[in-house]
């Protein structure tokens, strides 16, 4: 027997090159548990189904390619926390997995309620300003209405919806490809680092120094999937993981699939059109896929004035009413003049910032264009 615990085996097994959570569930399933397998000799773990001679000499000989201790001490001098399938709060979410992360990296907290109202938010990396509108404005709708925001941090859409998510003071979960040492690409620290400071979770199945590679992110978007109750793709052309995304979320976990249209001559909406040929829902905005799923955004939902004391006399509304009125009014005359650009530009959710659109409309200190802009009166 090793002298390893139940946990530093799954992680040690999870280090193995070429090992993955398939074959260390067929070893869990042989030997009852990890201690045993790696304590097996290499002509019994030869037997073991989908474990040849090579993993076999990889697991026999684990003291000489892993260290557990290591390992962890690097995770911890990186702040990720490291939990198995075997501890209390692994995310109920992914037990339901044919295949689940046998290990996951953590940096933040995740919520078990956070996969009561999750939506995957999907798409190509090469988006087009459209795409990335979208996506942003989709993320911090939803999150605006109480729902956590899934992706993969990867450039384009994955960021964008993560974005979305923090502009509504919302959570999102992001799902690496590699392991947590590096992030990639370097351009979304700011972002990991917005999203473990009170809004969510990054995690990673893949050891800490792990790169990415030809296989990392097929096995990333399997949790990604399996952790949504839904699944957004925003932008995607023809071939793109996206749609791999999409369809393990509907065919493994019975998933609702939605999908963007986009102009019919770009190949960027290529993918969201074929899958809504082939079933998928067609949404135009956020309220619409709320709507699909019998999700009400009611509790989240602020009165856009408050309500009066009968035995009062009604309060004279002035700038009081509108604590962001002069950065508002410049926002605007810099044009920035819709709501998205709005809440970029501020920092403000739509939840905090159409209140006071709508007073500064009553004051007649902006008004309305087609279009859904704004502009100083």
């Amino acid at each position: 027997m090793t002298s390893l615990g139940p946990r530093e085996a799954l992680i040690t097994l999870n280090l193995i090159p070429g090992l993955g959570s398939v074959r260390i569930q067929e070893l869990l399933n042989f030997f009852g548990s990890a201690e045993l397998a790696l304590a097996a000799p290499h002509g019994v773990l030869e037997q073991v189904p989908r474990i040849g001679p090579k993993l076999a000499r990889a697991i026999a000989s684990w003291r000489d390619c892993t260290n557990v201790h290591a390992e962890l001490a690097l995770a911890a001098d990186c702040g990720v926390r490291v939990v198995t399938l075997i501890e209390d709060d692994y995310p109920a979410a992914l037990r339901r997995m044919g295949d689940p992360p046998i290990v996951l990296y953590v940096r933040g907290e995740w919520q078990q309620k956070d996969s009561e109202r999750s939506v995957a938010i999907v798409g190509t990396r090469a988006a087009t300003p459209y795409g990335m509108t979208l996506a942003r404005r989709f993320g911090r709708e939803l999150a605006d209405s109480g729902c956590t925001i899934i992706s993969g941090l990867a450039r384009g859409i994955d960021s964008a919806a993560h974005w979305g998510a923090l502009d509504a003071g919302g959570r999102t979960i992001a799902v690496l490809g590699y392991g947590m040492a590096g992030i990639y690409p370097q351009e979304n620290i700011e972002l990991v680092e917005n999203i473990c400071n009170g809004h969510g979770a990054v995690v990673s199945e893949f050891p800490m120094t792990l790169r990415p590679g030809r296989t990392t992110f097929p096995q990333r978007n399997r949790i990604v999937a399996a952790w949504s109750r839904a699944v957004l793709v925003a932008e995607a052309p023809n071939r793109s993981g996206a749609l791999h995304t999409a369809s393990m979320a509907a065919d493994s976990y019975g998933n609702t699939v939605f999908a963007v249209p986009g102009p019919i001559d770009r190949p960027s909406s290529i993918g969201c059109h074929a899958l809504i040929r082939d079933g998928a829902i067609l949404c135009t905005g956020p309220q619409e896929l709320m709507a699909d799923m019998h999700w009400s955004s009611a509790p989240q939902q602020l009165e856009l004035f408050p309500t009066e004391q009968a035995d009062e006399p009604a309060a004279v509304h002035g700038p009081a009413d509108c604590p962001n009125r002069d950065e508002i009014l410049a926002a605007i005359a810099a044009g920035h003049d819709t709501l998205d650009t709005l809440c970029t530009a501020l920092g403000l959710g739509a939840m905090t910032l159409t209140p006071q659109l709508m007073r500064l409309q009553i004051e007649q200190a902006i008004r309305p264009l087609p279009g859904g802009r704004y502009i100083c009166c």
